[in-house]
């Protein structure tokens, strides 16, 4: 594939020489998500993309940063024919919808939120087990 190639939306291709996982396309502009090896620290929006081929085995799709980038910077890989199935991009997708929705979470003042967390009472010991019932 060379000038005039087009692309699909579950197409990996390059951005240079790193792996991208193509999202939307539309005119000359794609919508990719960086794809990862596996590492021990891993973010809170990464997908594992290890069901959905045999190539993509050690794959991590991060859904954090989702880059535009103009279809002229991207070159195929494999001839076109390495692609993700529509429930791992299905999956990817919902990632950046959480991930998009903590930062906008993360951004609001303190004390608009309010937390799930409660801290243990102090004195309490808890149900009484055992022996007559207190009164």
């Amino acid at each position: 594939m060379g000038k005039g190639q087009s692309f699909c939306r579950g197409q990996i291709a390059l951005r240079g020489n790193k792996p991208v996982l193509i999202l939307a396309q539309e005119g000359t502009l794609c919508l990719v998500a960086k794809l990862y090896p596996p590492q021990p620290a891993r973010h809170r929006s990464d997908v594992d993309l290890s069901g959905s081929a045999i190539l993509l085995r050690n794959c991590i799709a991060r859904a954090a940063n989702l880059l535009r980038c103009d279809v002229s910077t991207l070159s195929a890989m494999a001839d076109g024919v390495l692609c993700v199935g529509e429930a791992a991009l299905q999956h990817v997708e919902q990632a950046a919808r959480r991930e998009l929705a903590s930062r906008a979470q993360e951004q609001l003042p303190a004390g608009v939120v309010r937390s799930t967390w409660r801290a243990p009472r102090w004195g309490s010991c808890g149900r009484k087990v055992g022996g007559m019932p207190s009164e």
